[in-house]
């Protein structure tokens, strides 16, 4: 298949596969080959075997990880994928998914715009996809460099490292306004969650640990190609600890329903520790955002559904929790939106 009718077929394929099944992944995790990391390649990808995830993309700093040396200890399930990849990494960092080599990253501009989008041409010629990594990281992203860029269709809206500042801060905004900002601008992005972790060894609620983010994946099968296809289609949602039971994503509205017993599983885990609030109450909220980042309807509830009432619509499930301690916890799911204009 070449690369047009590769990219044609995502965008003419129907958005609802009923045969498709959920696959667990996380995109973007570091190992001993980036020099700042404890654990290796087949550490790394032992854990997120042993604990249940579909797939990984070992995405390496400017460096690319063929799958196929990376030896795992025991009986390998038949449902569990390593993805080719690589972080491109220089003033503006992306993950190169499903790529067939190494993308060059030695591309310099004063124009950030400009970069990214070398970024996601290179990694197209290297038959992958690009999700560009933690906007808010060191000198943040601003909307206006990200826009321009074409064939973007990915970015990093939750990323766990805890020096990425998801949430916003008093030097940068919620990612969420940031995405709700490149949709206004007609741009058709899906946000995805990873845990970016460098740190297998040493465990706690400040340290870069994985398993905080993942995203939940509806393909017809689990191959590198499929779930490429599936995340640049947006078939997939975002989670921080919410599961999710249901998912419709209609051509006029979303509905959706948390699977309860799943999400209690995830919260047990002693390495999700949740967002810390300081206000609000315990209990499952769902909001449904459209154009402007307005909240268009909002429910304590574990399932609703919406219509599309603008331009997009995308799903927030906020589930929170007070802890022994006493201190609010929040954990969230994100739907990919909805579009009604054209997009």
């Amino acid at each position: 298949m070449n690369q047009l009718t590769f990219i044609l077929s995502i965008f003419l394929t129907p958005t609802i596969s009923f045969a498709a099944k959920w696959y667990k992944g996380n995109t973007h995790v570091h190992t001993t080959l980036c020099g700042h990391a404890d654990s290796t390649p087949e550490f790394v990808a032992q854990w997120y075997h042993d604990r249940g995830y579909n797939f990984l993309v070992l995405s390496e700093h400017n460096k690319f990880i063929d799958p196929t040396t990376v030896k795992l200890k025991g009986e390998v399930r038949d449902d569990f994928l390593l993805l080719p990849g690589e972080e491109v990494t220089g003033p503006v960092h992306s993950t190169a998914m499903n790529i067939s080599r190494l993308v060059p990253w030695e591309f310099k501009h004063k124009d950030r715009s400009k970069i990214i989008q070398n970024h996601v041409d290179e990694t197209r010629k290297a038959g992958g996809a690009v999700i560009l990594n933690h906007p808010n990281f060191g000198r943040r992203l601003q909307t206006h460099e990200i826009s321009p860029v074409k064939n973007l269709y990915m970015f990093e809206l939750y990323n766990s490292h805890p020096g990425v500042h998801s949430f916003g801060n008093a030097h940068c905004p919620n990612l969420e306004q940031v995405w709700d900002a490149l949709l206004e601008k007609k741009m058709t992005i899906y946000g995805v969650s990873s845990d970016d972790a460098h740190k297998l060894q040493k465990w706690g609620e400040k340290e870069n640990n994985p398993g905080r983010g993942w995203v939940m994946v509806r393909s017809d099968d689990l191959s590198s190609e499929a779930i490429t296809k599936a995340m640049l289609k947006g078939d997939f949602y975002s989670s921080s600890g919410v599961m999710l039971e249901k998912l419709v994503s209609g051509e006029s509205h979303i509905e959706l329903s948390v699977n309860k017993d799943v999400t209690a599983s995830e919260l047990e885990s002693e390495f999700l520790f949740g967002r810390p609030v300081s206000k609000g109450k315990p209990g499952t909220y769902i909001e449904f955002i459209g154009p402007g980042g307005e909240i268009v309807k909002s429910v304590e509830a574990t399932s609703s559904s919406c219509k599309v009432d603008g331009d997009y619509l995308r799903a927030k499930v906020i589930h929170r929790v007070k802890k022994k301690d006493g201190k609010l916890r929040e954990y969230y799911a994100w739907t990919q939106p909805v579009f009604t204009d054209g997009r």
